[in-house]
């Protein structure tokens, strides 16, 4: 872990498979709005994957100071 301008950074080294030569084609085929919907379907999943850390991290704090400082991690990214 590493502490940069007051953050604290806890480095994750990825570990993502390479992916297949007919994902890479699929890719390759999609429209621009085809790979838009896919892009924001990975961003509302983050979203909640990260709404869900901060009500198990913060108990006291109700569902829209929740969202908020989600919100707020996520214009800061």
């Amino acid at each position: 872990m590493r502490k940069k301008k007051g953050f604290l950074f806890l480095k994750v080294p990825m570990k993502l498979k390479p992916l297949h030569p007919l994902q890479i084609k699929r890719f390759r085929e999609m429209s621009i709005r085809e790979k838009w919907e896919v892009s924001q379907g990975l961003y509302r999943m983050a979203k909640k994957a990260r709404l869900r850390v901060a009500r198990r991290n913060y108990p006291a704090l109700n569902e829209d100071a929740c969202c908020a400082l989600v919100a707020k991690e996520f214009a800061r990214a």
